[in-house]
């Protein structure tokens, strides 16, 4: 049986109702809290959670809890690279806030749909852009997107990938607009991160605040590493007579390090470099001349540029030489594969919804944000005429870099980026500023809202995998739209329950 407070009631004449915290709660929340109604009463599934903050002792609970997973996490030694303005870096521990977050499964399914057919469509269209190149040949994706891209890598033209599946591993980010609906606002084909902090985030909150527990029962997110193996061995060269996976890590001094060694672990295969590896009568090994294993599969984590000195940056010492190669050939697979990048681009993000219907005529289950395109004239005047209320993106950039949030900005900061624009027009995109969903959190030993997104990850071998949930990250300033870890954002845990499973 669920623990359930003695002074549970669903009236709103509950004694919690008058209680100042939620009140002063309330007054700095706004009609976007996701566990609040629109008379800013606690929803039905997140009314234990808001007995146990508001009962007498649940905040001193709540804090020792938090102490705990913070203690938790420097234990396991989940760790990132945090980013300033001046490009200089420094290694922290991942914030985590133990108050989770909830999913009705009925809203999940609509989302789990959504991604599936955008991760198709995406798949569709970069073998489209690397063979035929029908969409642009028929105008319905300009060609001077895809030539001007950074993304696009020339040396992939005509190369045929197993399954033909270019990217098997996508992270989409989604936010809850004002309406309450999920939207995509932007994807992640390239090297998508973050499936390690989600798991340890439940192992941890399952350590730390079992109690939490009592409340929901949360789908299971465990079996990704599990799809994640699955899904590499899917993709194995068809010509190759031996399976071998293993992860491909830059080394320790990389900001994602902890996530490559945890997913290695956890699929059971090798973590290597690339002076763990070598070319053999073309196929490659891992280990040594005398004791080798070959190695079909490559889940790379390694930034394209750097993978093969002898094809891309010369200066590359994290590279393999002649590994390009053996990929062209089909002796070895790269998960996922160069070239990803072209449907990543930010300004491609604007043509999602149409090469969806172009590919595989269906409407798109989840819904873009508006989005102006600067490479078209007029609206990059608009653009440029409206540039104090939108956000303004840099097209290849992550983490939070290259933006600007107009409504936030200084008019200085709002001159440079329009020089920034009108100098180089393809590189740019804006769109309004969405005051996107927030969440309580534990800040300082107080209960206070704070905005979050949502990256699940999306698996594509012979078959689309999705485990429940996602990686739930947070901004950990009151007033801020960076959730990004890299930028300083946390993370939540996150629950896709039954709908009936409402206790």
């Amino acid at each position: 049986m669920p623990f359930v407070f003695p002074f549970l009631s669903n009236g709103k004449n509950h004694p919690l109702y008058g209680l100042p915290l939620l009140d002063n709660y309330k007054k700095l929340s706004d009609r976007s809290d996701e566990t609040l109604d629109s008379n800013g009463y606690p929803k039905k599934s997140y009314l234990p959670f808001w007995e146990l903050i508001l009962s007498r002792g649940g905040l001193d609970k709540l804090i020792l809890a938090q102490k705990g997973a913070c203690d938790r996490f420097k234990q396991l030694g989940v760790t990132f690279l945090l980013k300033n303005d001046k490009e200089k870096t420094k290694e922290r521990i991942f914030p985590f806030d133990v108050i989770p977050r909830l999913i009705l499964k009925k809203e999940w399914e609509k989302i789990k749909k959504g991604l599936i057919q955008r991760l198709r469509a995406l798949n569709l269209f970069i073998e489209d852009v690397y063979h035929d190149r029908r969409i642009l040949k028929q105008g319905v994706v300009p060609e001077e997107l895809i030539s001007t891209s950074p993304g696009f890598i020339k040396q992939m033209v005509g190369v045929e990938v197993p399954a033909k599946v270019y990217a098997a591993v996508c992270g989409c980010d989604l936010i809850r607009d004002g309406d309450g609906e999920f939207v995509v606002l932007e994807d992640n084909l390239r090297i998508p991160s973050g499936a390690s902090y989600m798991l340890v985030a439940r192992k941890v909150l399952k350590e730390c605040s079992p109690f939490f527990f009592s409340f929901h029962r949360p789908l299971s997110i465990q079996s990704y590493p599990l799809f994640l193996l699955e899904t590499l061995l899917d993709l194995h060269p068809s010509g190759s007579q031996e399976e071998g996976a293993a992860v491909w890590t830059p080394g320790p001094y990389n900001s994602a390090y902890f996530e490559h060694a945890f997913l290695a672990n956890q699929m059971g295969i090798p973590l290597v470099e690339s002076r763990d590896l070598l070319i053999e009568e073309g196929k490659l090994y891992f280990g040594s001349r005398k004791r080798k294993k070959r190695i079909s599969v490559l889940y790379r984590r390694i930034e394209e540029s750097f993978l093969d000195p002898s094809v891309f940056r010369t200066d590359s010492l994290i590279g393999l030489s002649g590994i390009f190669e053996l990929f062209c050939k089909g002796e070895l697979n790269l998960v996922n594969a160069p070239g990803c990048g072209v449907a990543d681009d930010k300004v491609l993000y604007r043509f999602v919804p149409e090469i969806i219907r172009y590919y595989l005529g269906e409407e798109p289950i989840l819904r873009n944000v508006e989005t102006y395109c600067c490479l078209d004239p007029k609206e990059k005047n608009y653009v440029l005429e409206n540039i104090e209320r939108l956000v303004v993106k840099e097209a290849n950039q992550s983490g939070g870099m290259g933006m600007l949030i107009g409504p936030l900005s200084s008019s200085r900061k709002r001159e440079e980026f329009k020089e920034k624009i009108r100098a180089n027009p393809r590189n740019y995109i804006a769109q309004p500023l969405i005051s996107f969903s927030k969440l309580p959190c534990l800040v300082d030993k107080r209960i206070e809202a704070r905005r979050v997104d949502l990256r699940p990850f999306v698996l594509l071998g012979k078959e689309p995998r999705v485990v429940p949930g996602g990686l739930t990250r947070v901004a950990l300033d009151h007033n801020s739209f960076i959730v990004n870890s890299s930028q300083g954002g946390g993370s939540k845990d996150c629950w896709v329950i039954d709908d009936e499973d409402q206790r």
